[in-house]
């Protein structure tokens, strides 16, 4: 069976617009969609497995602030069913390619894994470390559109993708004009663009001389990324630059994207802010912005009259998230 034919299942449909409909009980996409929902999956099925394509819908735009301000671009329902469908079979495959260093939007991983595996690194290599830090500059809104379809589709065991990849990646108007970009919002865009800077990895770990595929804590050297904040080790200095230097060179020339001088950090033996913590060889400790934070919103629940319960739950999941071990 072939990777369209997979996606365009209706099994794997109908198991996508459960995944979909999860948290979404009271939106109005779900509520249009539920009547009707075998017959709308049906019709999604016909579409699929006759033009091996689908037909993409228009975006709902919106600021968030998360503690950046960024526009996130929000599909149809039935759109984003299709999103979770082809995502579904996809992701187990890209996900192999992915090695041992990269840790954001993957089963088993996340932030506060990719946080607890700086912690144990730091620790490991003491004070003797030369840290660099890097991040790319509107990251989603950089990833070209060909050098994002010719990357995924030579990871794909057969062609059959090419047409519905092709116009997911370009399905939003903005993006499609400049070539280049993709929404922050859409499920797939965040398998996408942890998959884009996944040769960035590669290239790292071989000039740090570490394994990419199995994490073995060696204390010469670390080297992960949370999707484009990438964290480099190394016992000097001269090493440190120069591995930086060649992972900027090869994010700008090969894929397009943009390090400037204000995201290439040297924080050298200093501390290392890194997903809401500070990280040193000692421990951790979380950053203060996000104390604020904390506090401002309980006073702000308080003032709206919120009930103890409702104040509870923020309160457990800031708890259950500073201890980080």
């Amino acid at each position: 069976m072939s990777l369209i034919e997979r996606i365009a299942s209706y099994d794997n449909l109908y198991h996508a617009f459960k995944e979909c409909s999860r948290g979404k009980r009271n939106k109005d996409g779900f509520r249009r969609y539920l009547p009707r929902h075998s017959e709308n999956i049906k019709s999604l099925e016909l579409e699929i497995s006759k033009t091996k394509n689908y037909s993409w819908g228009d975006y709902r735009e919106f600021w968030v602030y998360d503690p950046k301000k960024r526009l996130v671009m929000a599909a149809p329902f039935k759109d984003r069913i299709v999103h979770t469908a082809i995502y579904r079979v996809t992701e187990p495959i890209i996900d192999k390619t992915l090695g041992s260093r990269t840790f954001a939007c993957r089963h088993g991983m996340g932030n506060k894994k990719a946080a607890q595996r700086l912690s144990k690194q730091l620790q490991l290599m003491g004070k003797n470390r030369y840290c660099i830090k890097l991040d790319a500059k509107k990251y989603f809104e950089s990833i070209n559109h060909e050098n994002l379809f010719k990357k995924m589709m030579a990871k794909l065991p057969d062609d059959s993708l090419r047409h519905i990849l092709a116009s997911l990646i370009v399905s939003h108007p903005n993006y499609r004009a400049k070539k280049r970009g993709i929404p922050i919002g859409n499920l797939t865009s965040q398998l996408f663009a942890n998959f884009y800077l996944s040769e960035v990895d590669q290239l790292g770990c071989r000039e740090l001389q570490l394994d990419f595929n199995e994490d073995k804590f060696e204390s010469h050297a670390g080297y992960l990324r949370y999707m484009d904040d990438i964290v480099i080790l190394s016992r000097s200095k001269e090493k440190s630059i120069q591995v930086a230097n060649q992972l900027v060179e090869y994010a700008e020339g090969e894929l397009g994207l943009s390090i400037p001088s204000d995201k290439y950090i040297m924080l050298a033996h200093d501390p290392v802010p890194f997903l809401g913590y500070v990280h040193d060889e000692k421990g951790y400790r979380i950053l203060g912005r996000n104390e604020r934070r904390y506090v401002k919103k309980l006073k702000r629940m308080t003032a709206q009259g919120k009930s103890l319960s409702q104040k509870a739950m923020v309160i457990q999941s800031f708890e259950a998230w500073r201890n980080l071990f």
